[in-house]
């Protein structure tokens, strides 16, 4: 007979609870503080790990993080899975225009398999990087109690080429974002509460 496993119960300490407050203040301090690449020393290897095997197993040819700067007038590009991460990194993209930018302004998850034909695409980043964005996942992402910014996720090439994105790749994109922003989550209080070693 297989038996369920009980789950350790770890309870909440009144005192830790009346500091919760003054710790997520202290953390949003920070972050208001520095700019979006700044905060990606909470993302680790395993975050990075996880959204590039993510980013693979939908179809993807890449995927980037965009995090909002802190007047969120832009969205900039801090990881990028694909060979021209090295240019792609750093990229800012206006909010308010371009599908990522809608995204983050709705806060919805955004699938399209025919990105040319849609009139919220804007191609800067295609024509800089001199490539052809055929089909696009965006969702949106969390950290620190509040919303960052976007990751997105892209096929390239011709549309006849690409075999498109469907809603069980949105659902595990969705999925590691959720993963990544705990993650993430876990570093900062693990530094604001000088438990960090590293």
């Amino acid at each position: 007979m297989i038996q369920a496993r009980s789950r350790a119960k770890l309870l909440g300490n009144p005192q830790f609870a009346r500091l919760g407050a003054d710790l997520e203040q202290h953390i949003e301090e920070w972050i208001q503080s520095s700019n979006p690449v700044e905060l990606t020393g909470l993302l680790d290897e395993v975050c990075t790990d996880l959204l590039s095997h993510c980013f693979q197993s939908v179809g993807g040819n890449e995927g980037t993080l965009w995090l909002a700067d802190t007047d969120e007038s832009n969205l900039v590009a801090v990881y990028n899975s694909g060979p021209d991460a090295e240019n792609l990194v750093g990229f800012e993209q206006s909010i308010g225009s371009g599908i990522i930018s809608l995204v983050y302004a709705q806060q919805q998850p955004y699938c399209e398999n025919e990105i040319e034909k849609s009139e919220g695409h804007d191609d800067t980043l295609d024509r800089k990087l001199e490539q052809h964005t055929s089909a696009m996942i965006a969702v949106p992402f969390y950290f620190a109690y509040q919303l960052r910014g976007v990751v997105s996720c892209v096929q390239l090439g011709s549309g006849d080429e690409t075999p498109g994105f469907d809603s069980e790749h949105v659902a595990q994109l969705v999925q590691t974002a959720h993963s990544v922003e705990r993650l993430m989550n876990a570093a900062a209080l693990s530094i604001a509460l000088g438990l960090d070693n590293g």
